[in-house]
């Protein structure tokens, strides 16, 4: 088993569902902290993030990212936790990242929001040797119908870094309906699109996936709790799927992987991309992530491989598969 863990640790990975700020050390997020109030509101969070229903994991999820964006207050905030996410994901071996992130401005609009992209490609600029990294630029639940095509015209405007849009936020808001005229328009404009869906065990999220699957966007976030028939619809139209184990056991109240989802798509051939969604809020890596579905269904060196190879193909810049493909190729040569 030691072998397996070592080859989930050096074979070159694709990551394609990562928040930017969830991605923040522990040891940044506490620094940025200013106040003792803010440090002990976090232990609790802390403390008591394992405990109570999926709602409850989810609202404390929540409010830790409203706390850490309260801490991040300007650019050499975002450049810094831009510089440490890549680090990390360079340890791990990761050689293609989608970066998710919402637009925003600091200093009450003084620093406008394309300030805060610039900021960030900057520092991918700074490790392109290193690692390829992309951006989708995230609306919010929460957000009116003009700001989400604000962040549109930003995707736009920045496209050769942006490969595409995300939806997500709190899914206690069943929103997406209303953004439908923006995702449209990007799936006109050949932006690629994944949309966070099923997150909740509740009717209104259930008919909401109803609305997101019709719209059938280029990739799905999690599809946590789904019907049967959901279920099918998504297996029969083939569309990919981004699952982030560490972070759905935590929110699922899984009592252990057996219980994911994983399994079920991957018996039937359905793309797929393992992720780690929040690696710094969640305290997991891609490795482990990976290496923890390989124990639990006993997966082999060769279908890991397997895995991966496919998972390129799912990448929104698709100048970029064959490079990963072939790096892929070359590692396990070297097996």
């Amino acid at each position: 088993m030691a072998d397996l863990r070592y080859f989930c640790q050096s074979i070159p990975k694709i990551e394609l569902h990562a928040h930017l700020n969830g991605c923040i050390r522990s040891s940044t997020f506490r620094q940025l902290l200013t106040s003792s109030d803010d440090q002990i509101r976090l232990d609790t969070l802390d403390k008591n993030f394992s405990s109570g229903d999926t709602h409850s994991r989810m609202a404390n999820v929540f409010e830790k990212f409203a706390l850490l964006r309260s801490c991040v207050t300007n650019l050499d905030d975002i450049r810094r936790i831009t510089r440490e996410t890549l680090e990390d994901f360079i340890d791990d071996n990761v050689m293609y990242v989608e970066l998710r992130t919402r637009p925003r401005s600091f200093d009450n609009g003084k620093i406008p929001s394309s300030n805060y992209i610039e900021a960030i490609i900057e520092i991918i600029r700074e490790y392109e040797e290193k690692i390829c990294s992309r951006l989708i630029l995230s609306i919010d639940r929460t957000q009116t119908l003009e700001q989400a095509m604000e962040t549109l015209k930003l995707a736009e405007k920045y496209r050769t870094y942006v490969v595409g849009l995300d939806l997500s936020g709190d899914p206690n808001i069943k929103s997406f309906e209303r953004f439908l005229p923006v995702f449209n328009l990007a799936k006109d404009r050949n932006l690629s699109t994944t949309i966070h869906i099923g997150e909740l065990p509740d009717e209104e999220c259930l008919n909401e996936n109803n609305l997101i699957i019709n719209y059938k966007p280029t990739r799905l976030g999690h599809f946590n709790f789904r019907t049967n028939e959901q279920e099918q619809r998504v297996i029969k139209e083939k569309i990919p799927l981004e699952l982030c184990p560490t972070s759905n056991l935590l929110t699922m109240k899984l009592t252990n992987l057996t219980e994911h989802h994983f399994n079920l798509f991957y018996k039937n051939k359905h793309p797929l991309a393992i992720c780690t969604d929040d690696s710094g809020l969640m305290n997991c890596c891609l490795s482990s992530e990976i290496f923890d579905l390989v124990q639990t269904f006993n997966l082999t060196k060769q279908e890991i491989y397997d895995f991966m190879l496919q998972t390129c193909n799912l990448i929104f810049d698709k100048n970029m598969i064959d490079f990963c493909q072939k790096k892929l190729k070359e590692f396990f040569l070297k097996q």
